[in-house]
């Protein structure tokens, strides 16, 4: 009886004042696209041979793909956002049959969308959501020239954003563009470390627009690089002269107890957030406060985790 008391205190001291909760997460489902599903169960990023052979037979894959997404969808219905942001996902078809595999463990979302995505990796990024979503970019637009060797100017070279997206939803009266992204890996050494700032800078170019009119602005995804790194301080706008988005990573944002969780990827041991959601400043005036926590990964198929990501969580509590 006690513990339900406190349980219910807190609920109270969480939604009393608020106009509107709403609870966002991101999560990194790990490979769980047809295209390289065999990644997920342990093989490398190319099939040869008898292996390829049974990969590439018919229903294979689509076999895999409801074994290991149903983990995901169990993750997924775990954590039971109001709006989560799927990175390494595929195209719409495929998001569709994880849809009715979280369905199916009792969380609907009846509002899903995918990216245009021409990335290799044959990942997509898509946006699972119980509210409406409005203004369907499937592809952020724009180019972004970067350095491959920092000393030789010949090396320049051009990128895009290969995994993005931009929509709106409504809360608490209020719009919200929301972007979903997926920035390029950074096991690729200097080359893709600019490459991925030059992709922030995209980002931070195209919602700057909604952001210069006070609108209400959030950045979540995979960025593939830590808090304080250049890539979060260029796409957060910390070295140019307009406002800044919020680091909800930072540790004023988690619940002391919970200091020890701000991390969502462990690589050769080390633990670091590289999943983000960044809103900008107009969301923390029109909120009383929030919450970020992180979502361990329990479930398994075939004796693996369901992802090798933690998911990333803020509620936000808006004031009408």
């Amino acid at each position: 009886m006690k513990r339900s008391l406190i349980a219910f205190i807190v609920f109270i001291s969480l939604t009393e004042y608020c106009d509107e909760t709403i609870r966002i997460a991101t999560f990194n489902c790990e490979f769980l696209n047809m295209r390289k599903l065999h990644m997920k169960f342990g093989h490398p990023y190319s099939l040869r041979g008898g292996l390829k052979n049974e990969w590439d037979a018919p229903g294979f894959r689509e076999d895999k793909y409801r074994i290991s997404g149903a983990a995901v969808a169990r993750t997924i219905a775990g954590i039971d956002a109001d709006i989560i942001c799927l990175t390494e996902v595929g195209p719409q078809e495929e998001i569709a049959i994880l849809q009715e595999l979280v369905a199916a463990e009792g969380v609907t979302y009846p509002h899903f969308e995918a990216c245009d995505s021409n990335d290799p990796t044959g990942q997509y990024v898509a946006i699972f959501s119980k509210r409406p979503l409005d203004n369907v970019l499937r592809k952020i637009p724009g180019r972004e020239f970067y350095d491959k060797e920092l000393d030789d100017p010949d090396s320049e070279d051009d990128t895009g954003v290969t995994k993005g997206m931009h929509v709106t939803f409504e809360v608490a009266g209020q719009t919200v563009h929301l972007y979903a992204v997926h920035l390029v890996s950074e096991r690729g050494g200097h080359e893709q470390d600019a490459q991925r700032i030059a992709q922030a800078s995209i980002i931070r170019r195209h919602y700057l627009q909604h952001l210069n009119r006070g609108e209400h602005v959030i950045v979540c995804g995979d960025l593939n690089d830590r808090r304080g790194q250049p890539t979060l301080r260029r796409i957060r706008g910390r070295d140019d002269l307009w406002g800044d988005l919020v680091q909800t990573g930072n540790a004023e944002y988690f619940p002391e107890e919970e200091s020890g969780t701000r991390w969502t990827y462990q690589f050769r041991g080390e633990r670091n957030q590289i999943d983000h959601i960044l809103p900008s400043w107009s969301v923390r005036q029109a909120c009383k406060r929030f919450k970020t926590s992180t979502v361990p990964v329990t479930e398994t198929f075939e004796g693996l985790l369901a992802s090798d990501h933690r998911a990333l969580v803020v509620e936000f509590c808006f004031e009408d």
